[in-house]
């Protein structure tokens, strides 16, 4: 949230990320432009250029970075809220408890960010494309209940958490209907799937 860059916990998560990609060739990332999301998209294309060179055969490749600003939520979700547990809510990756002018606001904007990405697979129709969103959890929960043909009331059903990837596949092209392959995936972040703190206590060892 906000306008900071990503803690070092979250650059920890973004490599990690970037590394569970390398066997997947990346030709599009797509962001907000928050300075986090746009640093993790960064890393995720570093990364896979890099790659690309590690063989016999070194061919260099450029991986497009797009920002997108319907995938920016936050100004949404930084709304007054009735208590702050729902405060709490919206930062663990679920919109479980937020009103429903709040989720009406990130649906309708979510709808003309899920248009935007399909146009973006269907840029080249004669390969196979593969494109990365970055964002809030809570964009990627109203995409894939987009995916899924959901109404707006089934968002709270879901959980992502930060640094987790799910994945939608086109078997009929962007045309077709989304298939999802996997949701909130975060193997690949081992111990670094959750905030590791110091205990509060002089008497506890950490």
């Amino acid at each position: 949230m906000g306008y900071e860059p990503m803690n070092m916990l979250g650059v920890i998560q973004s490599q990690k990320t970037a590394e569970l990609l390398l066997d997947l060739k990346v030709n599009c990332i797509i962001c907000s432009p928050r300075i986090a999301s746009v640093d993790t998209a960064t890393a995720i294309s570093e990364v896979q250029e890099a790659a690309d060179c590690l063989g016999a055969d070194c061919m260099p490749r450029y991986v497009e970075v797009k920002k997108m600003l319907d995938l920016e939520v936050e100004p949404v979700l930084q709304q007054p809220r009735k208590n702050s547990m729902e405060t709490l809510i919206g930062k663990s990756g679920s919109l479980y408890g937020f009103d429903d002018g709040i989720l009406t606001e990130l649906w309708n904007q979510s709808k003309k960010a899920w248009r935007s990405l399909l146009h973006e697979l269907s840029i080249d129709s004669e390969t196979e494309r593969n494109v990365v969103v970055v964002g809030h959890p809570a964009v990627h929960i109203a995409l894939i209940a987009h995916c899924l043909n959901l109404t707006v009331e089934w968002m709270g059903s879901f959980h992502l958490d930060a640094g987790s990837v799910s994945v939608i596949d086109f078997p009929d092209g962007p045309s077709g209907r989304g298939v999802i392959r996997c949701i909130n995936y975060t193997a690949h972040l081992g111990r670094w799937s959750i905030p590791v703190t110091r205990a509060t206590t002089n008497d506890e060892e950490f």
